[in-house]
């Protein structure tokens, strides 16, 4: 299990998300984070690599591809940070 924490930007999309009456987007983000917490080295939750150890979950909806960027926190070894929350730029 690891502790899922976020960056400031990531948070402020995340939480203006959560305002939302309903939205698919957000199920799938919370699975994604379920995932993540449950076990950051399965593979669904490691599905873009990018440098300097960051990992790319992506997400879609309906209408928008969106993508969820995390490492591992430097100093807490049981923790994870999202460092990107938003529209996926490589979709």
């Amino acid at each position: 299990m690891a502790d899922v924490r976020f960056d400031s930007e990531p948070y402020v999309v995340y939480t203006e998300l959560e305002k939302r009456v309903s939205s698919d987007l957000l199920a799938g983000i919370d699975d994604a984070l379920d995932l993540l917490e449950e076990d950051p080295g399965d593979a669904r939750v490691r599905r873009r690599s990018f440098r300097d150890g960051l990992w790319g979950i992506p997400v879609r909806d309906r209408i928008d591809d969106w993508l969820i960027v995390w490492e591992f926190h430097d100093t807490m070894p049981d923790a994870v940070v999202i460092r990107y929350l938003g529209t996926d730029p490589f979709a």
